[in-house]
């Protein structure tokens, strides 16, 4: 018997890609998620909150709410894997 293999959960889908290149957004304090999300400009750049303080950014929307967050004097951290 091979006792190396885990229990999967119902609906795992081990070794399938469902996003790639995927842009997160993260702040510390949920109210300026929720300031970016009313912004005309910014706000449809963030395509979905995962949490009060992390939602998804469309593609090719970062470098764009990067530079909106810089020039409003934020110091964003930009992790790139």
């Amino acid at each position: 018997m091979n006792t190396s293999r885990r229990a999967r959960p119902q609906g795992d889908v081990s070794g399938v890609v469902l996003h790639t290149n995927l842009t997160l957004i993260e702040v510390d304090d949920p109210l300026l998620l929720e300031e970016l999300r009313a912004d005309r400009q910014l706000g449809p750049l963030l395509v979905a909150q995962l949490s009060d303080c992390v939602a998804v950014v469309k593609p090719g929307g970062g470098e764009w709410i990067m530079r909106a967050l810089l020039k409003a004097g934020h110091t964003p951290k930009v992790i790139n894997p």
